[in-house]
């Protein structure tokens, strides 16, 4: 039997979470890109509307969203 690497993923803080939420909400690229560095890896589920929002599939995690975000141009 092998056994297949895989990338741990792990959590964020509630607060973290809750913070990037408010920047999107705020459309705030400084703050968004500053927290962003903090959910790069995480596992934890984004909510469905802000993956439609971000153009991101459903059930995709904020490690998602905040690659995402990184790979923005700045402005």
């Amino acid at each position: 039997m092998f056994i297949v690497p895989t990338t741990a993923r792990r959590g964020a803080s509630p607060a973290l979470r809750d913070r990037f939420l408010h920047a999107l909400d705020r459309n705030d690229a400084v703050a968004l890109r500053e927290i962003a560095l903090g959910l790069l890896g995480c596992g934890d589920s984004l909510p469905t509307m802000i993956c439609t929002e971000l153009g991101l599939r459903p059930g995709s995690s904020y490690g998602d969203a905040a690659e995402a975000i990184r790979r923005l141009p700045s402005a």
